[in-house]
């Protein structure tokens, strides 16, 4: 098979879209991490990196108000129906929807830069006045890049409508390349605008790989604004903007919040937040991308038997795989973080301050997997609506609780020393941000309790019994996963590269056959399907 056949390349059924999405998720991933390590590296906690992961702020919620936050999301129902009735149609509502993004993003690039130096001092109140103009060029920088992002998710609608999820995939590939050559290349000379340069190109190769894959089922670009396919995609968008912005106002929060607390703040949340979204991509993500195009089809065709049946498979694959995760993550948080982080620049206690944080994400890594589908269970019924208004008291929770614990580190000097003792931080100001990511987390896990009450609701609930029996079943076979793990990290003392690798490697391996082993004695439905697969696998080997 040519590369370009592999890219046209048709994945029909949940598990084969999902296998594929989560390979390229992987690449994609590993390419992350080493992204952040080169930044760890060459930067380490300064001004300069706090800068650069700042910078991505008020871009993301743009990208997120304007339209591409919700538009894969929102558009392919939308255009299941259109192209279901007439291809025409179909291709005629995504020009529609190009061309007023165009508009859109004119108008508020003209007010965006004539602003960037009032939001940098906005967003970030600590920040010294002498960093102002590298942040606002940096902001600046980023900010292109909404351009290509917001017209490459309107493409990724095409693909994903017609299971091609390989173009679709392999695009933040070639986005994160291009970062880490921008750190490698640019960074020595051009400093913490390297980095933002490579994002700029890196958003240009992830628009054109989807584009061009979209030309071979047949679009075509023309001028259209037909304002009747504008209104109706923009009734299912308007909730979607709402989700999405409470989302990145709520990491506004968070950045202006950790800016007074110390040099590194946001750098350490930032870091912390993109190892976590290694387990949520791999696992969260490719599930809910693979599954929404079947959900989205079986509500056009009326199917509900259908569209339970899929969420309830679904929900159980990303649990089998989440919980055990999200246990070692927890446990292995600060090898994860000194392995992957721990070069240059990076101190021991930059080690400890990015794995406290990774820690807390841990705790609640299990629920941020399920919610992309849950979120996709709704759009599919056209239902952007209940998620916008639970996202505001997400916001609305988030906020009271960043302040609630900040004052309370602040003020209580024993619970300090305690959060200090617990992750080994020693006497700093780190506590406090930490006060800030446990709030994070928590808003999290109520957001997710919201969305399963008010989707049971909608759909009707599932067999409660027997989905809580296959989770009992799932944690009872963590408990000896646990328990090999400490006992493998209490052999293992060395803080040198190689030997962590070493450890991580014999931890998770052995940590994941017991969980199997396991899950096979307790008949859990995913190991069964585990162990068919191996025995065919083997069965041709041989």
């Amino acid at each position: 098979m040519s590369f370009k056949n592999f890219l046209k390349s048709e994945q029909k059924t949940i598990g084969k879209a999902t296998a594929v999405i989560a390979v390229f998720i992987v690449l994609s991933r590993i390419l992350g991490l080493v992204r952040d390590r080169l930044l760890a590296s060459t930067f380490g906690p300064s001004v300069e990196l706090d800068i650069y992961f700042a910078s991505f702020k008020i871009p993301d919620l743009i990208y997120s108000v304007v339209l591409a936050g919700g538009v894969l999301v929102s558009l392919l129902p939308l255009f299941s129906d259109y192209f279901k009735k007439n291809k025409e149609d179909g291709f005629r509502l995504i020009n529609s929807i190009i061309n007023a993004f165009l508009v859109i993003l004119i108008l508020i690039s003209f007010v965006f830069f004539l602003f960037t130096p009032q939001i940098v001092t906005f967003i970030l109140p600590g920040l010294d006045m002498n960093y102002l103009n590298q942040a606002v060029n940096s902001m600046r920088m980023i900010f292109l890049a909404v351009f290509f992002f917001g017209l490459s998710s309107i493409f990724s609608t095409v693909l994903n409508y017609f299971n091609r999820f390989v173009a679709y995939s392999i695009a933040p590939i070639f986005y994160n390349l291009s970062i880490i050559l921008g750190i490698v290349f640019l960074a020595p000379s051009l400093g913490n605008m390297g980095p933002a340069i490579g994002v700029l190109v890196g958003s240009f190769l992830h628009f054109l790989v989807q584009f061009m894959g979209s030309l071979s089922y047949g679009y075509k670009y023309k001028f259209d604004f037909y304002f009747k396919d504008i209104l109706s995609f923009f009734k299912l968008l308007f909730p979607r903007i709402i989700s999405a912005s409470a989302s990145q106002v709520n990491l506004l929060v968070i950045t202006a919040l950790a800016s007074t607390i110390s040099v590194g703040a946001i750098s350490f949340f930032s870091l912390a937040d993109n190892l976590r979204f290694l387990p949520l991509g791999l696992i969260g993500i490719s599930y809910a991308t693979a599954i929404f195009p079947h959900l989205s089809k079986s509500v056009v065709e009326k199917d509900t038997t259908l569209f339970k049946k899929n969420l309830k498979k679904v929900f159980q694959d990303i649990l089998y795989l989440a919980i055990p995760v999200s246990i070692l993550t927890f446990l292995m948080r600060d090898l994860i973080v000194s392995i992957i982080l721990k070069t240059g620049e990076f101190s021991t206690y930059a080690v400890s301050a990015t794995a406290a944080c990774l820690g807390i994400f841990a705790l609640s890594l299990v629920f941020q997997c399920l919610e992309p589908t849950i979120l996709r269970a709704f759009f599919s019924l056209k239902d952007a609506k209940t998620p916008a208004i639970i996202s505001i008291f997400f916001l609305i929770i988030n906020f009271i609780l960043s302040f609630s614990f900040i004052e309370m580190i602040r003020n209580n000097t024993s619970f300090n020393n305690f959060i200090s003792d617990l992750f080994n931080l020693g006497n700093s100001d780190c506590p406090l941000l930490i006060g800030l990511v446990l709030a994070y987390n928590i808003s999290l896990i109520v957001d997710f309790f919201l969305l399963a009450f008010f989707l049971k609701r909608k759909i009707g609930s599932f067999d409660l019994k027997e989905f809580f029996n296959y989770v009992l079943k799932l944690l009872a076979s963590c408990l000896p996963l646990i328990a090999i793990a400490l006992v493998i990290m209490n052999f293992f003392k060395v803080e040198t590269l190689f030997p962590s690798l070493i450890e991580f490697t014999i931890i998770t391996l052995t940590s994941f056959l017991i969980y199997f082993l396991f899950t096979l004695l307790f008949k859990v439905e995913g190991a069964e399907t585990i162990k068919n697969k191996l025995t065919k696998i083997l069965n041709k080997g041989n």
